[in-house]
């Protein structure tokens, strides 16, 4: 989900020397936010941190080469997690003065992310997974939902204004963005890339019985006895460990599909509707304009205008 991050307050004051990955870094006692600007076509331009960060793009285009990781464009509304000390080696294919690339890097103090993490791992253990929460463990290349966005662009906010409260506001939306970034991790991991976990870890198996069947009508109770536990244990696990109910990602998982299709078929509506596991199509209709901002119809219109150039 791409979104429109505000740097008015930015732009405002910072001085720009460097046309390659000229830095602004606004600093507090835990963290330490850095955004850079390229107005020039480069290549090859290498970035060290040496705690762990959250690189997301405002606007623009680069090309990321990372350590253990195939070559990828970075564009708005994307994210990557680099842990401490891993070298990002960037392109900056279509950079130029009117068309400047712009980046934020928020490097956070390792301290402070293990003791969210040890919490974590204390109040709300993960299931079948021995290492526990972990945040900057490997490389972790993710596309913003609205909520991290959200947080995004509220961290923005308070490191550039003048308030001598700062460190505290800022503490708390980077506690929240942490934990819902470590929950995006898990859902990526276990719920859409199970394969590897599917014998090993019962959520991963739970993942991989919901692909399977999104066509189908399932409870929840269904769910928490393919995990082989209660209802509430599963429902309660489940919630903390993804950030949302096992009806939200159902619902959301069948939304993906529905856009797949609409982009793919020419199937009507409300034959999308059933096929995806709906059997209501005005509550299709008005959960997928809910999840994506405009209409099915509108969305297929939308593609295929794009697709014609």
């Amino acid at each position: 989900m791409s979104a429109t991050f505000d740097l008015t307050r930015h732009l405002q004051t910072r001085k720009l020397e460097q046309v390659v990955e000229n830095r602004t870094a606004y600093t507090i006692d835990t963290a330490e936010l850095n955004i850079y600007e390229t107005h020039h076509f480069a290549e090859k331009v290498e970035l060290t941190f040496n705690t762990p960060v959250l690189a997301s793009m405002i606007r623009g285009k680069k090309v990321m080469h990372l350590p253990n990781t195939p070559s990828f464009e970075f564009l708005p509304g994307e994210s990557v997690i680099m842990p401490a000390n891993e070298t990002m080696c960037i392109d900056f294919p279509e950079a130029r003065m009117q068309n400047p690339t712009q980046c934020l890097a928020l490097a956070m103090a390792p301290d402070k992310v293990k003791q969210l993490t040890d919490y974590l791992n204390d109040k709300a253990p993960l299931i079948d997974q021995k290492k526990g929460w972990q945040f900057d463990e490997s490389n972790f290349y993710l596309t913003n939902d609205s909520t991290i966005n959200q947080l995004i662009a509220r961290l923005i906010q308070i490191f550039t204004e003048n308030n001598t409260a700062k460190d505290v506001f800022a503490n708390l939306v980077m506690q929240e963005l942490v934990i819902r970034l470590m929950q995006t991790k898990a859902r990526q991991m276990l719920l859409m890339n199970y394969h590897p976990y599917v014998n090993t870890n019962r959520l991963a198996h739970v993942g991989k019985y919901i692909q399977d069947r999104l066509h189908e009508q399932m409870t929840v109770k269904e769910l928490a006895d393919q995990a082989c536990m209660s209802e509430p244990n599963f429902f309660r696990c489940f919630k903390q460990q993804f950030g949302l109910t096992p009806i939200e990602y159902i619902n959301n998982q069948r939304i993906q599909q529905a856009m797949r299709l609409l982009k793919t078929t020419n199937q009507c509506l409300a034959d999308v509707c059933f096929v995806c596991g709906f059997n209501n199509v005005t509550y299709f209709l008005k959960l997928f304009k809910k999840t994506t901002g405009i209409t099915p119809a509108q969305f297929r219109k939308t593609y295929r205008q794009l697709q014609l150039g």
